[in-house]
């Protein structure tokens, strides 16, 4: 419990924190931290509760502080602490006795959330309902402060209350980039962390606060806290795939209505390979194939601790051997991709990140035989362009994440509800043998009533390319840079490509 006297807070019990952490690690886009860790820190904290508050109910003179955990999801399997984050608040706030304090987290995942919360309830302060984002982000240069919101100072102590980093900023240092910078060079210049620390940043008074949930476009989003705990509590039931599709839906219409947005079933399978290279932050990716054994159809994930890009594949055997071709991507960061699992592992829904997939942390045989659904959710509120640019930042990780397994990324971002129904679907029979003479492509448009066109040397289709009609072979596109898009009254679609392999 908080040592204050707002009246216009609720108290989260220690089984309302637990389900937060379910639907955190949903939100958090196969990031965020490890839930198992989450719920270790929560348990070794000691708390029962913690009263959490609305932003535009605090009071004008409470003191808050940003409060997060710097980690990769492979070190804090190894140190899990939650002292040096309490330390590091308790240090940048320090307020006369009686004044109110308040803890703000700054995005939606198992590890970033629950360390504030944790962070509020030792402290005697109030945890706030809302947050730069409701998804977890890698870098601070994500979330709806950047360019925003001056960040003035930042304290990060170690466990023991040791200075791993102390700064002081001016007013006009808005580029969180500059923050994170400071607090990665605490972390290299103190290598007993063992890549795990904890810090504060942002002090601002509750008026301030105030102004940021009120601002245009608004740099806090409500009640993400109560939005992940929902969805936390609909895990346990038999329905929860569609509740939690109702609630996503719900939270799209309070946020952005009358512009209609929605999440979408992008994919379901199983996983085939993971790979990871374990840095400050963990690079994946990660492979799929369809759960309709008819279908060679497949999705490959890239991430940067949290998922940045998803596509569309094909999974094919090549003289006995599986490979994978892309097609056009499904999602793109900002735009949230998030993991669920539709086979129930304990008689209801289940969350998971991207370490779930690794031998080192996690279960990946696990998930190759028990079936997931990949959600998109759009992240209206993350489209920045312009001078306060979030668009370029995850532009960056995204290149990052894929040059690390040898790919590039073209630097075009296009909303998540326009790949979704503008692009032809490509799929082929899935067989259990090399590709023979009798394989075959088949082509299918989003649009009903639309004609799909396709070219075999790589230039854009056209209403005068050839038109798609019965299934191609095989051998037609063998070794060749197949383009195809669909034609429709109301418009062309978005050009696929794919380089198809010799036979």
């Amino acid at each position: 419990m908080s040592n204050q006297s707002n009246s216009n807070f609720i108290t989260y019990s220690y089984n309302d924190l637990c389900d937060f952490i379910e639907g955190a690690t949903f939100f958090a886009t196969g990031g965020g931290g490890p839930k198992d860790v989450a719920h270790d820190l929560l348990m070794d904290s000691g708390i029962l509760s913690v009263d959490v508050i609305n932003s535009l109910d605090v009071s004008d003179d409470m003191q808050l502080a940003f409060v997060a955990e710097v980690f990769a999801p492979s070190s804090i399997e190894l140190k899990k602490d939650f002292k040096a984050a309490v330390l590091s608040f308790e240090d940048l706030v320090n307020p006369p006795a009686g004044t109110e304090t308040g803890v703000l987290p700054g995005e939606v995942g198992a590890i970033n959330s629950i360390i504030p919360a944790i962070v509020a309830a030792l402290s005697g302060a109030y945890l706030i309902a809302d947050t730069q984002t409701d998804r977890a982000l890698p870098t601070l240069d994500m979330g709806l402060f950047q360019l925003n919101v001056p960040f003035l100072r930042l304290d990060m102590l170690n466990d023991n209350g040791g200075v791993v980093a102390q700064n002081e900023y001016p007013s006009t240092d808005l580029d969180s980039m500059l923050l994170e910078d400071d607090v990665e060079t605490g972390m290299k210049g103190h290598p007993e962390l063992n890549g795990v620390g904890g810090f504060a940043s942002y002090p601002i008074s509750g008026s301030e606060l105030k102004s940021y949930f009120n601002n245009r476009p608004r740099l806090l989003l409500p009640n993400t806290f109560d939005y992940a705990k929902q969805v936390g509590e609909q895990m346990r039931g038999p329905d929860h795939v569609n509740q939690i599709f109702g609630t996503i839906q719900n939270w799209m219409d309070l946020l952005y209505k009358p512009v209609n947005y929605k999440p979408y079933n992008l994919f379901k399978g199983y996983l085939t390979v993971a790979e990871q290279i374990h840095a400050e932050q963990d690079h994946g990716r990660a492979d799929f194939i369809s759960s309709d054994p008819s279908r060679s159809l497949g999705a490959r994930i890239y991430y940067s601790n949290e998922n940045m890009i998803a596509y569309y594949t094909l999974c094919i055997l090549v003289r006995g051997e599986p490979q994978i071709i892309e097609l056009g991507p499904m999602a793109i960061g900002p735009d949230a991709i998030c993991y669920l699992l539709t086979d129930t592992k304990f008689g209801c829904g289940y969350s998971f990140t991207n370490e779930a997939f690794t031998n080192d942390y996690g279960h990946p045989n696990f998930f190759r035989t028990h079936e997931i659904m990949l959600v998109g959710i759009p992240e209206v509120a993350l489209r920045r362009y312009g001078d306060k640019n979030i668009i370029e930042n995850f532009k960056r990780e995204i290149t990052t994440a894929k040059e690390a397994f040898g790919g590039t990324f073209d630097g075009v971002y296009t909303p998540i509800e326009d790949l979704q129904g503008q692009q032809v679907g490509i799929d082929m029979p899935r067989k259990k043998r090399a590709l023979g003479g009798d394989s075959h492509i088949i082509l299918s448009s989003p649009v009903v009533g639309a004609k799909i066109g396709y070219t075999l040397d790589g230039s854009e289709p056209d209403q005068d390319s050839s038109i798609y009609d019965k299934p191609i072979p095989l051998l037609e596109v063998a070794g060749k840079q197949f383009k195809t898009n669909f034609f429709h009254e109301t418009g062309p679609g978005m050009t696929v490509s794919a380089q198809f392999p010799k036979m």
